[in-house]
């Protein structure tokens, strides 16, 4: 009788030691795939190609087959993102800054990352980027290219965070 009882409390213990093994993979993979959300935002908010012509019904999809990036460190990692243009508004900047007199462009990067066993994690991040209110696309980061000696770089500030959602948080 008593061996049975010790063999009862032995597969009670095992069992619960698998599933709390279970849940600390499962969360170490909702961990990669918010990691990998968040790389594929960087990577939206600094793209060489921003553009005006970017909207909600024509964004841009990285990539374009609908598939996945896989992490540079990673085969199995991996991210997904679409940018686009959401609204156009003055800088909001107070009248003795340099850089009130330029425009402020939101765009918007809903961003999801994929771990190796299928978690997934939705980031929606939106930022702006102050240029002239002519402007149509371009980096995100003022510079020249090396090659173009006819450059005169304009230090406009960086892309600026302005709001951030994960999609179906606990």
């Amino acid at each position: 009788l008593l061996l049975t009882v010790f063999t009862i409390l032995s597969l009670a213990g095992f069992t619960a030691a698998l599933v709390e093994q279970r849940i600390a993979a499962n969360l170490e993979q909702r961990e990669r795939a918010f990691h990998a959300a968040e790389f594929g935002v960087e990577q939206a908010i600094h793209s060489t190609d921003l553009a005006t012509s970017l909207t909600r019904d024509a964004p841009r999809s990285v990539p374009a087959n609908g598939a996945q990036v896989p992490l540079p460190d990673s085969t199995v990692d991996g991210y997904a993102y679409r940018l686009y243009l959401a609204a156009v508004t003055p800088s909001g900047l107070p009248a003795h800054d340099p850089a009130s007199a330029l425009t402020a462009f939101h765009f918007v990067i809903e961003a999801t990352g994929y771990s190796s066993r299928g978690a997934a994690d939705t980031h929606v991040q939106s930022f702006k980027v102050l240029r002239p209110a002519d402007w149509t696309g371009g980096p995100a980061s003022a510079g020249c290219a090396p090659a173009d000696v006819d450059c005169v770089p304009m230090p406009y500030p960086p892309p600026v965070r302005t709001s951030w959602v994960q999609l179906e948080a606990e």
